[in-house]
């Protein structure tokens, strides 16, 4: 399929997927999103894809939601900003395969927001992230409700919305918000390192893994657990299991790439 305002390509198992308008910093307007919500349900059903990596193209991830839209709004021209539609927050969150978040440059409003339901956080120095909606009269959006203060804590996510300060990748990666920072000058290689392998790994059980920490996270204890043993059951009837296992019996690498 094609796209205009977002570039999927391959490399090996890792689909990369980068927003495409560095002329006003990846500004999300509808038809990205939805181009954004197709090329990941593409790569959710790719056997040879393994691992999802989301960046910007030039010197921004993403400077959040095209402001035109809010204007129409405000002028009474549509009832409703549709920039970003819920259905994209259900395909990153529930995604079968890990999604990473290369965060190139400046992220803000729901270029940060759309970052949380991603899996890993990755951050060039260059990165910032600013949830910035107290600026435009709103709350957290785009899940960033529930899932900021699960990440970074409930003090932190409430200092950060309330204020609207734009923080640097080095305290992003202090409150637990990325997991590394990387050069940014060796950004891109570094993060496809990364994501290489992981899609290596056994592809649906990670999938798995994040159904099962995705649900416990809204049970209590005693229904985490069960689905902990549910999960775990499928685990142990899988091909992967099998192959781990008999990997380590023979003293090799498991082929988890034979078994998709």
């Amino acid at each position: 399929m094609s796209y205009q305002f977002i570039v999927y390509e391959k490399r090996d198992r890792v689909a990369l997927i980068t927003l495409n308008r560095p002329d006003v910093l990846n500004a999300m307007n509808p038809q990205m999103s939805e181009e954004l919500d197709q090329a990941l349900k593409e790569a959710a059903q790719d056997g040879g894809v393994g691992c999802v990596v989301i960046t910007g193209a030039g010197r921004a991830f993403c400077s959040g939601a095209d402001v035109r839209v809010f204007r129409q709004m405000i002028e009474g021209e549509v009832q409703r900003p549709s920039v970003v539609p819920d259905a994209l927050f259900d395909t990153l969150f529930e995604h079968p395969k890990p999604i990473i978040a290369a965060v190139n440059g400046p992220a803000v409003g729901i270029g940060a927001t759309m970052t949380l339901p991603c899996d890993i956080r990755l951050a060039s120095e260059q990165a910032r992230f600013g949830f910035i909606f107290a600026r435009v009269g709103l709350i957290l959006e785009f899940g960033s409700t529930f899932l900021l203060p699960r990440i970074i804590g409930l003090g932190n996510a409430l200092e950060l919305a309330m204020t609207a300060r734009i923080i640097d990748a080095q305290e992003a990666k202090e409150l637990g918000l990325v997991s590394k920072v990387f050069p940014h000058d060796r950004f891109l290689e570094e993060v496809m390192a990364y994501a290489s392998q992981i899609a290596q790994g056994p592809t649906r059980v990670l999938g798995w893994m994040k159904e099962a920490v995705h649900r416990s996270l809204q049970a209590d204890l005693p229904t985490a657990r069960q689905i902990e043993s549910e999960i775990l059951d499928r685990c142990r009837r899988s091909p992967e299991h099998r192959e781990g296992v008999m990997a380590f019996l023979e003293k090799r690498q498991p082929r988890w790439a034979e078994l998709t």
